[in-house]
C-alpha cells in the first residue's frame, strides 16, 4: 500500500506514549542568548552524556556519574548556536564569532567568520571530508573544512539564513531563514552545492530543519507554530503538523529533530515554551504532546536532543535538563494497522 500524501494539516491522535513518564531531572543551567534560537543542547556520542551552553562556556554532563566537564570555557562570547558531530564541537556567537574544538585532541580554533549573527552550525561528512556549515544573518552559508578551518565556499541565499542541515548520506542539504521559503540543495563533487528546489513552508520564518536517518525526508519548524515535512521523492508537502499552543507565539516551533536509529522513527519538535511534541515518523498520524513545565507556569525550552541510539530524549530548560526514556520496544514492533 502506497503512502498517502496530504497537503493539509494532519488529523492525528494525541493519545500515544512514545516517551515513558517521569523524566530524570538534571540540574544544569542552560542559557538562551537569542529569543528565537533554541538549539543549545546536543547528544552526539552516548545516551549518558549531553553537551550544552551555559553563559560563555560549553559543558558536557555525564548523567551516570553526575560529573560536569567544561569543554569550552571563558569564551569571549555567549554562544547562540552549538553543534557536535564527527569528533568536533563548535559554538557560534552574536557577532560572527566561532570556536571549534576537536574532541579527542588539543586542536582548537577561535575566529570571526564575518557577517552577522551565527544562527546555526552543522558539522557533516561530505564532499570527501569533514565540513562545518555556518548559517549567518548575512544571507550566506559559509562552508569550512575541518580540521584546518579553511573557508571552501560561501553559499548565497535570498534571505538571512537561520539553519542548514546536511542529509546523513551527505548528498543533500536543506536550508531555511527569515522567509517562508525552504531551499533544497544537491551536493556533488562535480557541482558542489547546487540548488535544486524551493518549497514553501507555512507563512512565517523558519528556525530549524532536520533530515531523517534514511535521507529521504526532511522537516522544517516555523515561527507560526507548524512543522512541515517533505519526502525528496515527491514535490508535494508530505504533512503539516501543528503545535499545542499554535497560533500563539508560545506555540512557535523552535527546534525539530528526527531520531537517528531507523527502527525508532520518531520526529521530535519543541515549542517556544512548555511543550514538546513527538510524532510517529512512519505515518505522521500519531503524536504525544508532553508538558515540560509545571501547570500554570511557562518555562522556556533551550533545546532538544535524542541520543544516537534513540533510547533517550533530552529536553533543555533554563535551569534543568529533563531526560526521558523512549519506549523502544513499542517503536520496534510493526503490527498490522496502527501501533497498539
Amino acid at each position: 500500500m502506497g503512502t498517502v500524501y496530504k497537503s493539509q494539516t494532519q488529523i492525528i491522535r494525541d493519545d500515544c506514549e512514545f516517551l515513558k513518564p517521569q523524566p530524570r531531572i538534571h540540574h544544569q543551567r542552560l542559557t538562551i542568548q537569542h529569543w528565537q534560537l533554541r538549539d543549545l543542547i546536543t547528544c552526539p556520542k552516548t545516551s549518558e552524556e549531553f553537551i550544552y551552553v551555559n553563559q560563555n562556556a560549553v559543558n558536557a554532563y555525564n548523567t551516570r556519574t553526575k560529573a560536569t566537564t567544561q569543554l569550552m570555557k571563558d569564551l569571549t562570547f555567549h554562544p547562540t548556536s552549538l553543534t557536535a558531530s564527527c569528533g568536533y564541537l563548535a559554538a557560534g556567537g552574536q557577532r560572527s564569532q566561532l570556536m571549534v574544538r576537536q574532541m579527542n585532541s588539543n586542536w582548537f580554533a577561535h575566529t570571526s567568520v564575518g557577517g552577522s549573527i551565527n544562527n546555526a552550525l552543522c558539522i557533516s561528512e561530505h564532499l570527501g571530508g569533514t565540513r562545518l556549515l555556518i548559517s549567518n544573518n548575512d544571507e550566506t552559508i559559509k562552508v569550512y573544512s575541518l580540521p584546518g578551518l579553511q573557508r571552501l565556499t560561501s553559499i548565497q541565499l535570498p534571505t538571512a539564513v537561520n539553519y542548514a542541515s546536511v542529509s546523513p548520506d551527505g548528498r543533500k542539504m536543506v536550508a531555511v531563514g527569515d522567509s517562508n521559503q525552504v531551499f533544497l540543495y544537491d551536493i556533488s563533487v562535480a557541482g558542489g552545492y547546487q540548488k535544486i528546489g524551493t518549497y514553501t513552508a507555512t507563512t512565517e520564518a523558519s528556525f530549524s530543519c532536520a533530515w531523517n536517518q534514511s535521507s529521504e525526508k526532511f522537516a522544517v519548524a516555523s515561527q507560526d507554530g507548524f512543522v512541515s515535512v517533505w519526502d525528496i521523492r515527491h514535490s508535494e508537502k508530505l504533512c503539516k503538523l501543528g503545535s499545542k499552543q499554535q497560533p500563539q507565539v508560545k506555540g512557535a516551533t523552535r527546534c525539530v529533530k528526527f531520531s537517528s536509529s531507523g527502527s525508532i522513527d520518531l520526529l521530535l519538535y519543541s515549542e517556544h515554551v512548555s511543550y514538546v511534541n513527538l510524532v510517529d515518523a512512519r505515518t505522521f498520524n500519531d503524536r504525544q504532546v508532553i508538558r515540560v513545565a509545571p501547570a500554570g507556569h511557562d518555562e522556556h525550552i533551550s533545546g532538544i536532543a535524542m541520543s544516537p541510539d534513540s533510547k533517550v530524549c533530552f529536553v533543555g530548560l533554563e535551569n534543568s535538563v529533563l531526560e526521558f526514556d523512549v519506549d523502544t520496544i513499542t517503536r520496534r514492533s510493526f503490527p498490522s494497522g496502527s501501533l497498539i
